[in-house]
């Protein structure tokens, strides 16, 4: 719950104590990196006004809806203010799933958190305070009709329709929403812009509150909270999973959320609907924080134990990419710094479309881990050490630790650590021992360290991000 509250202060915050640039748009991200990484779209009017919160995506396999919802991310209004989140559950849309780890929409009670998901959903929640009106896009399969026509065209079927909780809504504070009204305008309206009546839009009351309802469930989603707690008119716009196709699902979603707009006086420039298919451009992924530029199809040279990050992907879409390292992580290993330990291929998605890839190619360098040398200064002589090999010393040599690199590492320059030996006059040891003129003595060191307890062989370590990438032994002798 500490960290429910902290972000409902942080939004809170954001939403009072700054400033708003009329017009404007302000972008946030939570848990980046992540599965249920979240991307919220602020979009300020010239003009204030009204405030619509829209949501896509909470259901992963219904891209009518998200895909709609993206679209209102880039809008610029004359007059009023969009919050959008076009993808709620990204998690669900990667893998084009209703809900992998159960059904988000199904998550919106007054219960404490559980899991990533209610993190989410805890957010949602706060944004439904600061709206006027919500709507919460899905597709559905069928066709509603308040009438039996068939299996797929029936009072229980959700696709094209305009979905409300109750006809009238009395609030807590005596407040009553005839949310009817305003749904029955929108499917008017809308069904003008539907050439075939067999698509058409048509209202649903699915009577959530009441005793008798086929439609308890619903008492667990979004639109039924931000009613109950909020006194939110909210709406559900339903287009169907049976459209021909994508686009078409995406204009009856975008035809009824207009309107909506246009009952609540929220002016827009009203955005375009362009289905370019994926495609990645190139990437750019780091190798032991060094940045290699690869393009879609190509293969990365990488030493087994090597730390890889995507730190950038360019596609001809900004919004609902991801990259999945496959063997390591998760869904959305965009952004995260990943041990690579064999072969493996970066699948690069937009949304759960996969629109290329690149190849990670494990090299093999003879039994000594990395390509790692080290330079060091042996009484005042530098010598190179190999990762792996064993350098003798003399009881009082003086040596000082210079550098290490590797085939791959292009100048990056790495702490190493001689373990079990600590500077003097040191206050905080912070484990790089380059630039010191260590005596090498059995006396300066801790035994502990030691090769089998042997009091004479201690090892230098060059790690990354805590991962050893390269090391060697110090043997001392009489």
């Amino acid at each position: 719950m500490r960290k429910l509250f902290l972000i409902i202060i942080i939004l809170t915050a954001a939403s009072v104590c700054f400033a708003v640039d009329r017009p404007s748009t302000k972008h946030e991200v939570f848990f980046t990196g992540t599965d249920y990484e979240l991307n919220i779209y602020r979009i300020y009017g010239r003009n204030d006004g009204k405030t619509m919160f829209i949501v896509g995506g909470i259901q992963g396999d219904e891209p009518g809806g998200f895909l709609s919802a993206d679209l209102y991310s880039d809008l610029k209004l004359d007059r009023g203010n969009l919050i959008v989140i076009p993808r709620a559950n990204f998690k669900s849309i990667i893998l084009y799933d209703r809900g992998p780890d159960g059904d988000m929409n199904r998550r919106f009670l007054d219960e404490p958190e559980k899991d990533d998901m209610d993190k989410v959903v805890a957010i949602i929640k706060q944004l439904m305070s600061e709206s006027d009106i919500f709507l919460n896009l899905h597709d559905g399969w069928g066709y509603h009709n308040p009438k039996y026509i068939s299996k797929w065209r029936n009072p229980y079927r959700f696709g094209q329709s305009i979905i409300t909780d109750a006809d009238i809504f009395k609030c807590d504070d005596g407040t009553e929403l005839d949310l009817r009204a305003d749904a029955t305008t929108v499917v008017a309206e809308t069904n003008k812009k539907i050439s075939d009546e067999e698509h058409y839009m048509h209202y649903f009351n699915t009577k959530t509150e009441e005793s008798g309802t086929k439609f308890a469930e619903m008492r667990k989603t979004a639109t039924y909270y931000a009613l109950r707690t909020f006194c939110l008119p909210s709406y559900g716009i339903e287009s169907s999973k049976n459209l021909p196709n994508t686009e078409m699902k995406i204009l009856h979603h975008n035809y009824a959320v207009n309107e909506f707009m246009k009952l609540y006086d929220i002016v827009p420039e009203a955005p375009t609907i362009f289905l370019e298919k994926p495609k990645l451009s190139y990437a750019v992924v780091t190798v032991n924080g060094e940045p290699k530029i690869a393009e879609e199809g190509a293969s990365i040279v990488v030493h087994e134990g090597d730390i890889v990050e995507v730190t950038h992907i360019e596609a001809n879409y900004d919004r609902g990419v991801s990259c999945d390292l496959l063997g390591y992580g998760e869904l959305n290993d965009y952004r995260k710094k990943v041990e690579i330990k064999s072969d493996s291929v970066i699948v690069f998605r937009k949304d759960n479309d996969k629109m290329g890839y690149i190849n990670l190619k494990i090299k093999k360098s003879n039994g000594n881990g990395h390509y790692f040398v080290f330079i060091i200064k042996h009484n005042g002589e530098k010598k190179l050490i190999l990762s792996g090999d064993t350098y003798n010393v003399k009881n009082g040599d003086e040596v000082e630790i210079v550098s290490a690199f590797s085939d791959a590492s292009c100048g990056h320059e790495y702490p190493i650590n001689l373990k079990g030996y600590v500077p003097p006059k040191v206050v905080r040891n912070s484990g790089d021992d380059r630039g010191y003129l260590i005596p090498f003595t059995p006396s300066n060191f801790m035994t502990k360290y030691s090769k089998d307890n042997d009091k004479r062989t201690y090892p230098a370590v060059v790690s990354y991000n805590g991962v050893e990438l390269g090391s060697f032994w110090f043997h001392i002798n009489d």
